[in-house]
């Protein structure tokens, strides 16, 4: 057997085992995986929010548990996404960066509650496909895309998910296209939220009396940008305050017309109300008892602060997002946990919560039993990277210099391409405003997390290259065709 042999076994685990299971489909929980992009959980009322109301978050706060140490440990849409439909490293799967065909393992989160009996769909922004990037890897390159070409097929692309009302990207919130099973597109009748919200509700009226459970990921673009007024939900942006609060930490603020922070804020508002109006759907359905209701997203926002913009950057407003899963009679109204919690612990744990048994190639941590009050196994420090600096080409040093760290329940550690490091005691400094390490003395702490950096890397099989090394694990079309395990 050559060593390609052996990395493309790795890769996709020595054999593609069905998904095993414990007790009949019926008696198993649905599950609602609600997934809006690029909220901050500092924006949540319930974390102490305070330019806009999130009334309907925060009652699903109060009904089930708070994971208060829920990250993004690669804060970039396809990373975390690729590492919450597999649980695994992106340095495994190939997630590095936006805009690629990430493979199949046929092992992901549709494949797995697909082979346990559960009607499987989508609905949304997928964005693990290479869609209108397809044949360039560098930005001078033109691209040709090909018609419909955030249109994702049926088949392995779609990792298990059968029922499909989705695109792989677009950001015309106001006009969303969308696709099923054929190229045609079709439009959204309403603002994508709502629509979307809609679509949700359908699909699970239609199977409340099939005796199969589901499991739905719902995945809206907004709040994500372009902020401008006609991208907002129509009356969105007369809730919003006139004069925002904003951050200590902020600096170096670019609001205009084109880019109004205010929009973020009518964005989430309208994602608050969509959250409501699937509480009230559960509710009145009778869906509510057996269903395991998850909302997170997939990153934060800086919004200046640090006197920055965006994402890809090691920083809480970046990083910290919020989580709450809520199964009445299980998870404990109002209880939170601080243990830390990655995308890859999503399929372990959604998988444990439902009786299933995950596949050997995930690398996500089983947090159920923290989700239902008990101790469990934790980790001491979470993983965290930035692998190129542009979200959607394999470049180094440019708008997003890549960094790898760790986050510990204390502390955020840091070290830079450049060498450069730093350490916030996050408790003591929640704005991350005073750098611990002065360039010359590092505290014990920074010692410790130095030393386990390394471990996790070598773990990972993480070498810390440029980001622009990364160009060869793709072809042109962007296919994946190598990871840190090798050929594919």
């Amino acid at each position: 057997m050559t060593r390609a042999d052996i990395s493309r076994r790795a890769f996709l685990g020595a054999a593609a085992t069905p998904a095993l299971t414990r007790g009949a489909a019926a008696d198993r929980p649905n599950v609602l995986f609600y997934f809006p992009d690029q909220i901050r959980a500092c924006e949540m009322g319930y974390l102490g929010g305070r330019n806009i109301p999130t009334p309907n978050i925060d009652r699903l706060a109060r009904q089930g548990v708070v994971f208060t140490n829920a990250l993004s440990t690669c804060p970039l849409c396809t990373p975390y996404r690729a590492m919450g439909q597999t649980g695994r490293w992106p340095t495994f799967s190939g997630g590095v960066m936006n805009w690629i065909n990430l493979p199949s393992t046929g092992q992901s989160m549709g494949d797995v509650f697909a082979g346990a009996g559960y009607e499987t769909g989508f609905i949304g922004k997928w964005h693990l496909a290479a869609g209108a990037r397809a044949g360039s890897l560098k930005r001078n390159e033109p691209a040709r895309p090909k018609p419909e070409s955030e249109f994702v097929p049926p088949g392995p692309m779609r990792m298990g998910y059968r029922y499909w009302a989705a695109y792989n990207f677009h950001s015309n919130f106001a006009k969303a296209f969308y696709y099923r099973d054929t190229a045609e597109r079709l439009i959204m009748p309403r603002y994508e939220t709502d629509s979307e919200t809609d679509l949700a509700i359908e699909f699970m009226r239609s199977r409340r009396e099939s005796g199969s459970p589901f499991f739905l990921t719902v995945a809206p673009h907004p709040p994500h940008p372009p902020w401008r007024p006609e991208q907002t939900p129509a009356g969105s942006l007369e809730r919003v305050p006139k004069d925002l609060w904003w951050r200590p930490n902020v600096k170096g603020r670019r609001d205009a017309a084109a880019n109004d922070p205010r929009c973020y804020y009518a964005m989430l508002a309208n994602v608050d109300d969509n959250v409501g109006r699937l509480l009230k759907f559960l509710d009145e359905s009778g869906l509510a008892a057996n269903t395991i209701l998850v909302f997170t997203t997939d990153h934060g926002e800086m919004l200046a602060s640090q006197g920055r913009y965006n994402k890809m950057v090691p920083y809480a407003e970046a990083v910290d997002i919020p989580l709450i899963i809520r199964w009445p009679g299980h998870t404990r109204a109002g209880s939170k946990s601080d243990a830390l919690y990655t995308p890859m612990d999503h399929l372990p744990t959604l998988a444990s919560l439902c009786g299933l048994r995950t596949p050997g190639i995930v690398n996500g941590m089983d947090l159920s039993t923290h989700a239902l009050g008990r101790k469990g196994p934790e980790r001491d420090a979470a993983l965290m990277m930035n692998f190129v600096s542009h979200w959607d080409f394999p470049e180094t040093n440019t708008e997003w210099p890549e960094w790898r760290g760790l986050r510990t329940r204390q502390h955020t550690y840091v070290k830079w391409l450049s060498g450069a490091e730093e350490l916030y005691d996050n408790l003591a400094d929640p704005y991350q405003m005073r750098n611990l390490f002065d360039g010359r003395s590092a505290p014990e702490a920074m010692t410790r997390l130095r030393g386990r950096l390394g471990d996790l890397l070598r773990e990972t099989r993480d070498g810390f290259p440029p980001g622009a090394s990364y160009a060869d694990w793709f072809t042109l079309q962007r296919d994946t065709v190598r990871t840190a395990l090798g050929p594919l």
